[in-house]
């Protein structure tokens, strides 16, 4: 019966520690998805902006064209830098997640492979003594 303690607090405490994993990776993914749309939304701008450039002729004149491919060249490059950031948190913090996921999966065989071979021997035990019984 200690085996089923241990077992049991272990299961316990490597869920724990598989559930503390799992909520750190959300954020991450939050974040990752909002800079995804950040990009998306950039390159729309950048579409939809480009016919109004090239058909003004003051634009140009002014500069402005020039302006605002500086600045979306560097809103882009500072969007990809995040991106890349966060991207290699999320792969620090799924390899976390897989190990955490992996002992929790193994201590949950352990146990049930516990409580197997107890039903099996508590059942040889008692066939025994029906056997004996003639």
């Amino acid at each position: 019966m200690k085996q089923d303690k241990m077992l049991a607090q272990m299961k316990a405490v490597t869920n724990a520690v598989y559930l503390r994993e799992h909520a750190k990776v959300k954020p991450i993914l939050d974040r990752e998805a909002q800079l995804r749309g950040k990009l998306a939304m950039l390159k729309q701008q950048v579409e939809e902006s480009r016919s109004l450039i090239d058909e003004s002729h003051e634009m140009k004149t002014l500069g402005v064209d020039l302006q605002w491919q500086r600045w979306h060249t560097n809103a882009r490059r500072d969007i990809n830098q995040d991106l890349a950031q966060v991207t290699a948190q999320k792969f620090r913090a799924m390899d976390k997640l897989r190990h955490a996921f992996g002992r929790k999966h193994a201590v949950e065989t352990m146990e049930n492979q516990h409580k197997s071979d107890a039903k099996e021997r508590r059942n040889k035990m008692l066939f025994d003594r029906l056997m004996n019984l003639d």
